[in-house]
């Protein structure tokens, strides 16, 4: 399955979209500053009980968020040079 695949299924079972789920991971304080200090094991469980998904999808919103950060790190980190960016 591909990832916009995965992305689709997600928002048509939960009518959420990845930033939806990004925006109440902030809220219920999964996230804070940026960065992820939950579990994975407490994400997952907040993603299966709250948001309603299955095992395998609420591990690839789990994968979302961590690579989210991971991009946003790399794109705005000031030891890079613009061709590093590109």
């Amino acid at each position: 399955m591909t990832f916009k695949a995965h992305v689709d299924n997600i928002q048509a079972k939960t009518g959420r979209t990845q930033e939806d789920v990004w925006k109440l991971a902030i809220k219920k304080l999964f996230v804070k500053q940026g960065k992820i200090v939950a579990k994975h094991a407490d994400l997952l469980a907040w993603l299966k009980s709250e948001i309603g998904l299955g095992h395998v999808h609420a591990n690839f919103i789990i994968l979302y968020l961590r690579l989210r950060l991971t991009i946003r790190k790399s794109v705005l980190s000031p030891k890079m040079g613009l061709q590093d960016r590109i």
